[in-house]
């Protein structure tokens, strides 16, 4: 096996897990090629970003591992393999979600062919590796990305996303691509046709020779009636969540869609965390979260809303460790029906954001007007009334989220004096010293 064929690995254990296999790792007839090595789960992190690899074996112990930097790691398109030297460390790499735990003693085969195992499709036939994916070195995004995510029980986040992609199309190329694998309705809301295109499309072309803008605009569909170019959910994700969910496949994408794109609007489901096993909805989820560059947390008015929005807040910055800088929150559904005044939020929401040192960004309103304009005539809340309050709040937004268009520098022009009064009666020569009153 050539170096190339070989599956590459980085490796965060501790000594001692390490000296358990140190044979299968470096000995001369090795089946794996090791391409870094870290002491903790931040260095690891600071590895995936630069180094190239398949997977990355993991020991339980290790320090500042947890839930969220092994959802960064996945995220980088890495397979995590857990080695677990006891019964204790099978159940913290079981809490961790990794993908498969290894148990020494263990064959240097057994552990080449853990690193590139790939998830099976529905007919229970193994699908193709696509090595491609892995060795191509990943590209700097041209554009942005920006996800929007609810709280549980909280309307209003996905027509926020819409209204927001909606505005912003206005200034700059915008693509509103829906990643909700639980409740997408953008196809019923829209009269389209996911089988023509989707997100599953732009996973498996993302890393394909051609031009991807040409397939983006097959793909889209929206462009009328003020809709920006909407890519719509996978018709049936349960039959290709195990596509969807592939170590770094979401990322990709993403970063696909932003050459194309100066933004992408993301709109991800509320469900980011669950009790026990985690889905693979949750990691499709989490992954669009942690290749964003900025996270919008869409949170309802009413007290149980707040309640959930407060659970939703520790998943993002505890768990998924995403940094403060990248977080916008925005209050929808002011005035609505059950929901408390400006007044009485910010009263009780103002003290425990001010603890997380976050504030919010934006107070959507909730207009009637706006909404029974946007049923009638199918367009975006925010266009449905141009100049109603929500759409005024979302322009505000906006405006504090990206930055505006660089203005073209203008040529340096000819400045015309204009000689005043005083110094036209005032000959420079003769000027005279004037004795300022304080020095006399």
């Amino acid at each position: 096996m050539s170096d190339d064929d070989q599956p590459r690995l980085l490796l965060g254990l501790t000594p001692l897990a390490e000296r358990q296999i140190e044979e299968q790792l470096f000995d001369a007839d090795q089946q794996i090629a090791v391409v870094g090595s870290a002491a903790d789960a931040g260095e690891l992190l600071a590895l995936a970003e630069r180094r190239h690899a398949d997977a990355v074996l993991l020991a339980a112990e290790l320090p500042a591992l947890d839930a969220g930097s092994c959802a960064r790691l996945r995220s980088h398109g890495l397979r995590l393999l857990g080695l677990a030297l006891d019964e204790q460390n099978v159940q913290t790499l079981e809490a961790l979600a990794v993908d498969v735990t290894l148990r020494p003693p263990l064959s240097a085969a057994e552990l080449a062919a853990a690193c590139t195992e790939e998830p099976t499709d529905v007919t229970g036939e193994p699908e193709r590796s696509q090595p491609a994916t892995v060795s191509k070195p990943r590209t700097s995004r041209a554009g942005s990305v920006l996800a929007v995510v609810s709280s549980s029980g909280s309307p209003g986040a996905s027509e926020c996303a819409a209204s927001l992609a909606a505005l912003a199309d206005q200034r700059w190329p915008t693509l509103l691509l829906e990643l909700d694998l639980l409740d997408s309705t953008l196809a019923l809301r829209l009269g389209s046709d996911p089988q023509r295109g989707s997100l599953l499309g732009l996973v498996r072309a993302q890393a394909a020779d051609g031009s991807l803008q040409e397939l983006l605009e097959r793909w889209t569909t929206g462009s009328a009636k003020g809709w920006p170019p909407v890519l719509l959910a996978p018709p049936e994700p349960q039959l290709h969540i195990d596509e969807l969910a592939r170590p770094g496949a979401i990322r990709a994408a993403l970063d696909a869609a932003a050459t194309v794109y100066p933004l992408v609007v993301v709109d991800v489901g509320s469900l980011l965390s669950l009790p026990g096993e985690t889905p693979k909805a949750v990691r499709v989820h989490r992954e669009a979260l942690l290749a964003a560059d900025a996270v919008l947390l869409v949170i309802g008015a009413r007290e149980q809303q707040l309640h959930a929005g407060r659970h939703q807040l520790d998943v993002i910055l505890d768990e998924l460790g995403i940094k403060r800088e990248q977080l916008r929150i925005a209050i929808s559904g002011l005035g609505a029906p059950g929901a408390g005044s400006k007044t009485e939020l910010e009263a009780a929401l103002n003290p425990e954001l001010a603890e997380l040192r976050l504030a919010v960004d934006a107070w959507l309103p909730y207009d009637t007007r706006a909404a029974t304009r946007a049923r009638r005539t199918g367009t975006p809340l925010a266009l449905a009334r141009h100049r109603g309050r929500y759409a005024r709040a979302l322009r505000g937004l906006i405006d504090e989220l990206l930055l505006p268009s660089q203005p073209v520098p203008r040529q340096r022009k000819t400045r015309l004096p204009i000689p005043t009064r005083v110094a036209a009666a005032t000959d420079p020569v003769s000027d005279e010293e004037v004795a300022l009153p304080w020095r006399t």
